[in-house]
């Protein structure tokens, strides 16, 4: 029997960790995620490229608009430190078809590169994907040239599948990309993140 495409809730399920927890964006995210959009230094490998005010808008509006479709295919997230409202970074599930999802762009604020928020973030993504959703693969992307995030995107599980090339209008630039797949069975395999670790403030 051929699986069928259900349709997901509009709802976004519960997601956290001690560390870190995953929401929708709302209109007023705009100053907070200017922090981690706006840093060319942090956003200089991404296929957006840095964004000023008026993309950051269109982005929340793009993120909250998708948010409310029906059957809901994408989720734009907010990530937020547990006990503090304010994005930090920000990551994409696009859900291809029954079995297959797609992670987008994943960012966090500089400041807390290293802080152990990353894993709890990708967890709670493929949590999404796996647990909620159903799926049995989540592909991803990333620039070869972009170091810290082909080695943060595989503590999140992905395994490297191959290289390949593509143009991003958004940014005006073709980049070199190292292509990524972690299915359910791997991600099941996977510690859950602990309670908060980090530096103090995470909890």
């Amino acid at each position: 029997m051929n699986r069928t495409l259900e349709q997901p809730s509009p709802t976004l399920p519960v997601l956290e960790t001690g560390r870190v927890r995953l929401r929708d964006h709302r209109p007023d995210d705009l100053g907070a995620m200017r922090l981690v959009w706006g840093d060319t230094e942090g956003m200089r490998h991404l296929s957006t490229g840095v964004m000023d005010d008026t993309r950051i808008r269109r982005k929340l509006d793009e993120a909250m608009a998708t948010a409310a479709e029906l059957p809901r295919r994408h989720y734009q997230l907010a990530a937020c430190l547990r006990g503090d409202d304010r994005p930090v970074g920000g990551i994409r599930l696009t859900v291809e078809d029954a079995t297959t999802g797609y992670a987008g762009v994943f960012t966090m604020a500089r400041n807390l590169r290293g802080s152990g928020c990353a894993p709890d973030i990708g967890w709670l993504m493929l949590k999404l994907a796996f647990a909620e959703l159903g799926l049995d693969r989540v592909r991803s992307m990333t620039s070869v040239a972009n170091t810290d995030a082909v080695r943060a995107i595989t503590r999140f599980g992905f395994t490297p599948t191959g290289e390949t090339e593509q143009y991003f209008p958004e940014a005006d630039t073709t980049m070199r990309l190292v292509t990524m797949e972690v299915r359910a069975d791997a991600w099941r395999a996977m510690p859950v993140p602990a309670g908060p670790a980090g530096p103090a403030g995470l909890s």
